[in-house]
């Protein structure tokens, strides 16, 4: 029971953090300092904000509660992950020489 409720506490805390440095990046045109790998930092800030909003809601609790929103609901956070990922994609930086 414990290491579930670390698990749940630590994906609600990454999502926090990635979701606030996200909405920085989306509405500053900045990324933080860490990912060097990051070519458009809006992409980088749609990729944060989506995945840190699908993990806040990652817990149990949350999940229950977003689940008895109904089915609209469940695709959004579905479609966090699809945005997520073409966002992550898209920016990307491409290798040298291509």
């Amino acid at each position: 029971m414990a290491a579930s409720t670390l698990v749940d506490c630590t994906a609600f805390a990454v999502g926090c953090l990635l979701t606030v440095a996200g909405g920085v990046s989306v509405l500053s045109g900045r990324a933080p300092s860490w990912p060097r790998h990051v070519e458009r930092t809006r992409l980088f800030g749609v990729w944060a904000l989506c995945l840190g909003l699908f993990c806040v809601t990652q817990p149990p609790a949350l999940r229950d509660e977003v689940t008895g929103l109904g089915a609209a609901a469940v695709d959004g956070r579905v479609a966090l992950l699809l945005v997520s990922a073409a966002a992550l994609l898209l920016g990307v930086r491409k290798p040298r020489g291509q």
